[in-house]
């Protein structure tokens, strides 16, 4: 009777082993999962959910270095189309005729449609995993950038603007792509690497457009127009490139391609087996029912909505600093559009160390105090980024201004990198919409460029805030870790 059983058992295995290889045999090969024989990989991983538990920079072995890599080049790539209007604003301001207050209006539309568009592609990120999603924002961005010369007036400037913010939303594609390659535990150091790397976009951009316009205005028969008008094909031209590169090398999770996550509830029954030699009573079956991510969760969940006006008070100062600090040091200081650029581009290029500085600030602390040692370490950075504005602010030479800048721009991207410490405790299931929780990061934008209210003011009173909203959160926190974990 054994016999039997055992031979039935091992021919059902037999046929389920055929079924699994003739529907993979049916798949193109960037969607095949990968089998149990298959999961050799070349990072130490967790054997249940296939996350690596440790991070190789210099490694691009797929699936999880190489989606690491693939994760934060893209966003680097939108960054720098985002943003690539901004170390231009001098020129276009000068050639089109327009005020300030012109300026700072497509600043706004630039950055509210990349409020929308995270809004919308974290949801879609959490049904049709980030290869896909990726490559639409950055091929869907190319289009506007690619047109960005053909600019009139102010309402060309916003509309442009706006289109491309849509890029933006690639920072909900790098982070939810970390999330699925590596496990929780060295969560912060990856996504703070991913990130800061990506954001230093916002960096490259001041340099790079800059020198684009430079190259174009050296030209015989060149001038200042012709030199901004023709600047925006590189930048297209990389998004472009960016999308393929994304479609055809990338895998979504370390299985291969993406299922979307469930929840599953289990039920216990009581079941009796019999055999000719022993009997087994007493075994647990599971029945699973399932329910897939829904973005009515994230919307619903408290500490989302304390981590987006977090996030407002880091990144949304980010934006900021980003869409006018060209812009400041040529009308404050009266430098070049060129110097002013190269001097900018400071701002930006920290991320990519400071960022990452962050993160690994919260894993230490995490390792150490737990959940708390995560919470009261973004508390300190954020406290400390609004001291160092009110100091930045007050610089009233050239060469003082520059470094606090570069020491306030340090604590900025800390203080980022520390938040994505906390973000993949926070809901699981619908990791792709919680990422998208920076659309809050509009607010300082909105309230310094309206100029209604004095800037300085409002924004270290909204980091005030942050250290109540952040503490308010210890008992909800301290309640997720434990179930997630």
């Amino acid at each position: 009777m054994t016999n039997e059983v055992e031979g039935e058992r091992n021919q059902h295995n037999n046929d389920e082993k055929e079924e699994e290889e003739q529907q993979q045999q049916k798949m193109p090969p960037m969607k095949q999962r990968l089998t149990q024989s298959q999961m050799e990989f070349f990072l130490d991983y967790n054997p249940i959910t296939l996350k690596a538990v440790e991070y190789k920079i210099c490694s691009c072995a797929r699936p999880h270095m190489r989606g690491f890599h693939l994760a934060w080049t893209s966003f680097l790539v939108a960054f720098i189309a985002w943003f690539s209007i901004a170390p231009l604003a001098p020129a276009i301001k000068e050639t089109l005729g327009l005020k300030k207050s012109d300026l700072l209006w497509a600043n706004i539309s630039s950055v509210l449609s990349t409020v929308f568009a995270r809004f919308a592609v974290g949801p879609v990120m959490d049904h049709v995993g980030p290869r896909k999603s990726q490559a639409f924002i950055l091929m869907f961005a190319a289009i506007p950038t690619c047109f960005a010369g053909l600019i009139q007036d102010v309402v060309g400037l916003c509309i442009i603007r706006g289109l491309i913010g849509v890029a933006g939303a690639a920072f909900v594609g790098c982070q939810f792509w970390c999330t699925l390659m590596f496990e929780k535990e060295i969560a912060g150091s990856v996504n703070a690497i991913a990130g800061g790397w990506g954001n230093l976009g916002g960096g490259l951009t001041q340099a790079l457009m800059v020198g684009i316009f430079s190259m174009n205005t050296a030209s015989p028969g060149c001038d200042q127009e012709c030199g901004w008008r023709n600047a925006f094909f590189i930048p297209a031209f990389a998004l472009m490139l960016a999308s393929v590169l994304i479609l055809f090398l990338g895998d979504d999770c370390p299985q291969g391609h993406y299922i979307p996550p469930v929840v599953q509830e289990t039920t216990t029954t009581t079941t009796t087996t019999t055999t000719q030699h022993a009997i087994q009573s007493n075994t647990d079956q599971k029945k699973m029912k399932r329910r897939k991510a829904h973005i009515a969760d994230v919307a619903g969940n408290p500490q989302v909505w304390a981590l987006v006006l977090q996030y407002a008070c880091c990144f949304g100062m980010e934006l900021h600093v980003n869409n006018t600090i060209a812009l400041y040091y040529y009308d404050r200081f009266g430098l070049g559009i060129t110097t002013a650029g190269l001097v900018a581009s400071l701002f930006g290029l920290t991320n990519i160390f400071a960022r990452a500085w962050g993160g690994m600030i919260s894993d230490l602390c995490y390792k150490h105090w737990g959940m708390n040692g995560r919470k009261y370490s973004l508390v300190c950075l954020a406290c400390s980024e609004g001291v160092l504005l009110i100091v930045f602010s007050r610089m009233p030479t050239l060469p003082s201004s520059i470094t606090m800048m570069v020491i306030f721009s340090v604590v900025v991207q800390a203080t980022e990198g520390s938040t994505f410490g906390i973000v993949p405790y926070v809901d699981p299931l619908n990791s792709g919409g919680v990422m998208n929780e920076p659309y809050g990061a509009v607010l300082p934008v909105v309230v310094t460029d309206s100029g209604s209210i004095s800037r300085y003011i409002v924004l270290v009173l909204v980091r005030l805030v942050v250290v109540v909203v952040v503490v308010a959160q210890q008992r909800i926190l301290r309640t997720t870790h434990s179930s997630s974990e």
